[in-house]
């Protein structure tokens, strides 16, 4: 079950980079894109997150940091 986890989380994370590089190339203005990414690797970044954490759940933040 974790790996098909993975594997979805995954998918999802690929969906959002192909997502935020379809709204980057019509996208004109320079504000619209910095917005774009940043809210692009703030969700990559809590998929990552989720990520690292599926399987083995670390009881605190020191011990996710010691994996």
């Amino acid at each position: 079950m974790a790996k098909l986890r993975k594997i979805a989380v995954t998918v999802v994370m690929v969906v959002v980079w192909f997502v935020m590089f379809a709204m980057l190339i019509p996208m004109e203005s320079s504000r619209g894109q910095w917005a774009t990414v940043a809210i692009c690797l703030l969700i990559n970044g809590g998929l990552a997150v989720l990520y690292s954490c599926i399987g083995n759940r670390p009881a605190t933040f020191r011990q996710w940091l010691k994996r």
